[in-house]
């Protein structure tokens, strides 16, 4: 359970929790509003996808989302989300904000969160390595 609780998963929760109270006491931060849960959801949903993928791999093989994967994870976000859901919904609305924040999020996780978690998990296997040997 630990692996899935890291410190950029702590900031994006943080950070959706914070927009969701702002908004609820009717005083939303506006750059904060407009793009941050943008920006954290898709480094979230392929932080929680990396996990499943590790623990299925095990110490067979180095996965690792290559980047063309996480630019089509962030373009099916954006078709759902910008595309068909304003379409079916009142409460969404079409931004290429959010579509930009959507695949810098996902270029921030490819650089920034996948190689931590990736440091992290090596590190774990190496422990458990040693102490069975």
């Amino acid at each position: 359970m630990r692996q899935f609780i890291d410190p950029f998963v702590v900031f994006y929760a943080s950070s959706w929790l914070l927009i969701r109270y702002t908004r609820k006491m009717g005083c939303p931060i506006p750059w904060l509003n407009n793009w941050l849960t943008d920006f954290v959801f898709v480094p979230l949903i392929l932080h929680f996808m990396l996990i499943v993928a590790l623990t299925i791999a095990g110490n067979r093989f180095r996965f690792r989302f290559p980047l063309v994967q996480i630019m089509v994870v962030c373009l099916y976000v954006a078709i759902g989300f910008e595309y068909i859901a304003p379409k079916y919904t009142s409460y969404n609305t079409a931004d290429w904000g959010d579509v930009l924040a959507y695949f810098l999020g996902g270029i921030a996780f490819y650089y920034i969160h996948q190689p931590y978690t990736l440091r992290l998990h090596r590190k774990k296997n190496l422990k458990i390595d040693k102490t069975i040997s």
